[in-house]
C-alpha cells in the first residue's frame, strides 16, 4: 500500500468525525430562545456533578396535573416572552416542545431540564435557587423539531402574590 493511500485511510475517519461534529454544532445553534420560569430544582444534583436539574414552570392554564404525562406542548407568544402554553393536540404549532423518547429523569423532557455549569457557577446558582425572594428563569433554545437546549439561568425578584382583602362579614 502506498504512503498516500495509507495517509488517506487514516484521514478519512477524521474527516467523517469533523463533519459529524460540524453538523451537530450547527444544529445546536439553531432555534428560538425563550424564557421559562423555574418551579423548583434538585439540590442533590449539584453534589453529584456540575449541573443543575430543575423543573419548568410552564404557564399552562388547565390540566396542570397532566403536564407530567404530556408528550407535546405548544408555546404561544413572541420570543423570548411566553404568553401561554397549551397541550399539543396534533394540530400545527409554530413553537412545539416535544418530550424525548426516553425518561424525563435524564433532564431532557417537558417537565425537567438539566443545565451544565462550572463548579463556581453551581455554588452561585444553588445559593440563588434557595432564596425565596428570587424567581429563577431558564433561557432555552427551542428548535423547530421541539428539542429544548437550556442555555443559562437568571434571576429576578419574585412577583408579589396578590392578596385579597377579607370580605366585610369576616373578622
Amino acid at each position: 500500500m502506498s504512503p498516500a493511500l495509507r495517509a488517506l485511510s487514516l484521514a478519512l475517519p477524521l474527516l467523517g468525525l469533523a463533519a459529524t461534529w460540524g453538523y451537530t454544532h450547527v444544529r445546536a445553534q439553531q432555534g428560538t430562545e425563550w424564557d421559562v420560569p423555574i418551579a423548583g430544582y434538585d439540590p442533590r444534583d449539584l453534589l453529584r456533578g456540575h449541573y443543575v436539574v430543575f423543573t419548568y414552570d410552564w404557564p399552562v392554564s388547565e390540566r396542570v396535573s397532566e403536564l407530567v404525562y404530556a408528550r407535546e406542548l405548544c408555546i404561544q407568544g413572541t420570543a423570548p416572552t411566553i404568553d401561554r402554553v397549551t397541550f399539543g393536540d396534533g394540530r400545527a404549532c409554530g413553537n412545539p416542545v416535544r418530550a424525548y423518547d426516553y425518561s424525563d429523569d435524564f433532564g431532557g423532557g417537558i417537565t425537567t431540564g438539566r443545565l451544565y455549569v462550572s463548579q463556581a457557577e453551581g455554588a452561585r446558582l444553588q445559593e440563588q435557587l434557595t432564596d425565596p425572594a428570587l424567581q429563577g428563569t431558564v433561557h432555552i433554545r427551542l428548535r423547530a423539531d421541539g428539542h429544548i437546549t437550556p442555555l443559562r439561568i437568571s434571576f429576578r425578584p419574585r412577583p408579589a402574590v396578590p392578596t385579597t382583602p377579607p370580605a366585610a362579614d369576616e373578622p
